[in-house]
């Protein structure tokens, strides 16, 4: 049963993540980002059964991984497109100049040239949140996107979570639901 003040309590926790990622500087973010490029791209080259890369097109409040597609044209990139009724899908995308600005101002696949890219076929998925634990506890930004989706994944792909350092916390201080999936690693 769901405790009745986890809503607020997540919501609380977001507030405090938020207020944390608004105080990193642009060369703090940058940095941030080509550190956690150089980790993906080791992991990638440590693994090589690894082909199909469900990655994100950062927000200003996430790690940028843009570089990370240029740096490893030997794997095929997919990027997720939300849409009606809490849906979530990944395109694959060859090149990022291609995606469009959605109305929300994300950039995301253009359904005319990308296709959609079965689940069963992502062997990583690159998650962002607002919050993770070392033990793969994960706040994500509330609208379960990625807690359905990744229902729909093969049980031996790789899910990483994706923050920036000020975003790793104790487990005690993510709050969590039944329906919270737990990540396999953190970066």
């Amino acid at each position: 049963m769901t405790e009745p003040n986890i809503n607020l309590t997540k919501r609380q926790a977001r507030t405090q993540i938020k207020r944390l990622l608004s105080a990193l500087s642009p060369i703090e973010k940058e940095l941030e980002s080509e550190q956690m490029i150089e980790k993906i791209t080791h992991f990638l080259k440590a693994s090589p059964t690894i082909n199909t890369v469900a990655s994100y097109a950062a927000i200003p409040a996430e790690l940028n991984l843009d570089a990370l597609h240029a740096e490893n044209p030997e794997v095929s990139f997919c990027y997720p497109k939300c849409g009606a009724e809490g849906q979530m899908e990944f395109h694959l995308v060859s090149n990022l100049s291609e995606m469009k600005i959605s109305n929300f101002g994300i950039r995301e696949p253009d359904e005319s040239i990308h296709h959609i890219a079965d689940p069963q076929t992502i062997d990583l998925f690159l998650c962002p949140a607002y919050a993770y634990s070392n033990n793969g506890k994960r706040l994500g930004k509330g609208g379960g996107f990625y807690d359905r989706y990744l229902l729909r994944k093969r049980p031996d792909a790789i899910t990483l979570g994706i923050v920036f350092s000020c975003q790793k916390l104790d487990p005690s201080h993510i709050p969590t639901e039944a329906h919270d999936l737990l990540i396999d690693r953190v970066l």
